[in-house]
């Protein structure tokens, strides 16, 4: 498994970068609002601004669908990979409709996972039997006990 070099530039952009910190306490929510988009970010406009990020800030890295599952609510299910400080998460992530509204500063929620970096893949944390890798076409390839159970389309 050989993990692209954009991945490992952009964790380790993100970990020299500093990152932000919220928390979370509900699950996340499926969005009722439908559009033609499927990613679209929250960002301000701070084009002119340059503003110091605090050390232990969160900072999204990549936003990946899975078109397989379904959340038990029937929303389409995303996972989104976030760096926090020097931890590496990556949680889901509900959403109706094609319309997904991300921030590039991103919560971990109580549902994300975190991952470590093991050779040229990413394992959990939690459950040592998944991994995850990105290709060279940028798809997030989710594995369990060493088998590819789904590849997830990047769309951010």
């Amino acid at each position: 498994m050989k993990c692209t070099r954009v991945f490992n530039m952009l964790l380790w952009l993100t970990v020299g970068l500093g990152m932000f910190s919220c928390t979370q306490k509900q699950p996340p929510k499926a969005s009722d609002v439908e559009d033609e988009t499927i990613a679209v970010p929250n960002q301000p406009d701070t084009a002119d601004q340059v503003v110091p990020m605090p050390a232990d800030s969160a900072h999204l890295l990549g936003v990946w669908f899975d078109e397989t599952i379904k959340s038990p609510e029937g929303a389409n299910v995303a996972y989104q990979v976030i760096a926090q400080q020097q931890r590496v998460f990556i949680q889901p992530v509900a959403f109706k409709g094609k319309k997904l509204q991300v921030s590039d500063q991103p919560v971990v929620s109580p549902y994300a996972t975190e991952i470590r970096k093991n050779g040229d893949h990413y394992v959990s944390l939690e459950s040592p039997e998944d991994a995850y890798e990105v290709d060279k076409e940028g798809n997030l390839l989710i594995f369990h006990q060493g088998k590819l159970v789904v590849v997830c389309k990047k769309i951010l």
